[in-house]
């Protein structure tokens, strides 16, 4: 009997010692870190995925780190993508010009994220830290994306099917300068696509090039844009050297002669004198560009603001009218910009 409570209490034992590992061997098991921990990029292969870790302090951080990162790369990848020169040719009569353009723009200070996907959380006790890691599997987030980059190239080849249907070549500039506009925010989807899938963005290389010869393409235009300028009320030339210069370094030609010539500017200069002896005045400008056809095409209007007085209106214009002359070419260099977008 003794022999059997022995080998029973023995056996007893061994059981007890094999729980006891077993719990051990359990407890090891819960405090192991995942692999993704120390090695998330093999896990998530940069050829299949988007990945950064997060570590914080708290488990809601930590996800939080992790999604900032992606948002990061993203932005900062796009920002230093579109920030690229793009060359252009244009050709006239007697002209060879390379027109450089740098899109030094900011254009996205925040990012659109889509399609994330995240591990469970993990809490390393000995650094007393959360990790997690967030991901986007490129091959889902090309599929949901994709719509948003043919929506932006449509819009875009739109823009440029309008221009083609300008028949005067001043409008036509300023219809491509929309183009370009819509352009340059085809491209930012673009580069947030070659992020996303390089190999399914490589398939608008085309629409790439489509959107750099814009620029050659206004440029064209312009040469077709020759101006006969007219100024009413200006003194010692002061308003017609400054208006010519302004047109010249836009791009257009200005003749001294209305013969062969597409286009009048129209300048009328008001000094709106106020008084005399002395003589107050707040200069203005009024200009109108139009086509043979009697169609306005461009319009601008330039006031000083500020009072010049003087013993004579002769007086008063010398020393007010070069003001004017450099407000109007502010205004006016500002609004073929914008026209044209892309100078």
């Amino acid at each position: 009997m003794s022999n059997y409570l022995s080998y029973v209490k023995k056996c007893f034992s061994m059981i007890l010692l094999a729980l006891a590992f077993a719990l051990i061997s359990c407890a090891s098991t819960s405090e192991t870190a995942p692999d993704w921990v120390a090695n998330y990029r093999t896990i998530y292969p940069d050829s299949e995925y988007i990945v950064q870790r997060g570590r914080a302090d708290t488990e809601e951080t930590s996800r939080t780190e992790a999604i900032a990162q992606i948002a990061r790369y993203f932005q900062t990848s796009v920002n230093a993508n579109l920030k690229t020169n793009i060359h252009s040719v244009s050709s006239g009569q007697n002209v060879d010009e390379t027109t450089t353009v740098v899109n030094d723009v900011d254009v996205m200070s925040q990012v659109d994220l889509f399609a994330v996907e995240y591990t469970d959380s993990y809490y390393n006790k000995n650094e007393k830290k959360w990790y997690c890691v967030a991901y986007i599997n490129r091959e889902n987030a090309w599929v949901q994306y994709k719509p948003t980059v043919e929506g932006a190239k449509s819009e875009f080849y739109a823009m440029c099917r309008n221009a083609e249907k300008e028949s005067d070549s001043f409008s036509k500039c300023m219809a491509y300068g929309k183009a370009w506009k819509s352009g340059v925010k085809f491209l930012e989807k673009l580069e947030y696509a070659r992020i996303l899938n390089s190999k399914k963005e490589a398939a608008y290389s085309g629409d790439r090039t489509a959107v750099s010869e814009i620029p050659s393409l206004i440029s064209q235009e312009q040469q077709n844009c020759r101006i006969f300028l007219s100024v009413n009320g200006d003194y010692g030339n002061i308003i017609t050297s400054a208006v010519t210069e302004t047109f010249s370094k836009n791009g257009f030609m200005i003749s001294k002669s209305a013969g062969g010539t597409n286009y009048t500017a129209q300048v009328f200069v008001d000094s709106n004198a106020q008084g005399s002896d002395p003589v107050s005045i707040f200069p203005s400008l009024d200009l109108k560009i139009t086509s043979k056809e009697g169609r306005t095409v461009f319009s601008n209007q330039t006031k000083v603001r500020s009072k010049t007085v003087a013993y004579t209106l002769e007086n008063a214009q010398k020393k007010a009218f070069p003001v004017l002359a450099e407000e109007a070419d502010k205004a006016i260099s500002e609004q073929l910009s914008k026209l044209f977008a892309y100078k």
